[in-house]
């Protein structure tokens, strides 16, 4: 009789996460967040050299992102502070 392998045995087990998975997942929710991966993907838009008009058109505004998070989230907590009459 030849050697048998069932279902279990062929699956590839999970590697226990390390730190590069956490530090990868800090990375990205922090350009999420910040904008700035908005940004590189519109930059690298308008930059590319194949770039058709309506490429450069629509990576012009996600450059901006970055400010228009910061004015969003700065304008949040001056209500906050309002808010709260620590003006």
């Amino acid at each position: 009789m030849g050697h048998v392998t069932t279902r279990a045995a062929t699956i590839a087990q999970p590697k226990p996460t390390g730190v590069g998975t956490a530090l990868a997942l800090l990375r990205f929710l922090f350009h999420a967040m910040s904008g700035l991966g908005a940004a590189k993907l519109g930059w690298e838009m308008v930059t590319d050299p194949k770039a058709r008009l309506s490429d450069i058109a629509l990576g012009a505004p996600l450059c901006l992102a970055p400010a228009a998070i910061a004015a969003t989230w700065a304008l949040c907590l001056f209500g906050i502070a309002q808010h709260h009459q620590l003006f």
